[in-house]
């Protein structure tokens, strides 16, 4: 039986927590074709496309946390928050003379 070697650990992935994720297959399989075009594993990908939506993410729990507490106004504040500063930042990559400093 054929024992597998343990790779070296990067000071990077020791400092970091592990999260395992089960990806449906129509995911793993986007993943991995970007994967292929890009030259990168679809981990980090998976990992870069989360760190972009952050915001979103920190703004959902929000929600969350408001409509769990019975609080329906304070979630659609920040439900309607959310959404305008996804909106901003949609309309200031497309228009961005309208944004100036």
């Amino acid at each position: 039986m054929a024992t597998r070697k343990a790779t070296p650990t990067r000071v990077d992935d020791r400092k970091r927590d592990r999260l395992a994720l089960t990806p449906p297959p129509e995911l793993r399989a986007a993943l991995e074709e970007l994967a292929a075009a890009t030259g990168q594993p679809p981990a980090t990908i998976a990992v870069q496309l989360l760190v972009e939506v952050i915001p979103q993410l920190l703004g959902l729990a929000k929600i969350a946390r408001a409509a769990k507490a019975g609080n329906a106004a304070a979630a659609k504040r920040a439900l309607a928050h959310m959404v305008g500063d996804s909106l901003a930042e949609v309309m200031a990559k497309q228009q961005p003379q309208l944004f100036k400093k």
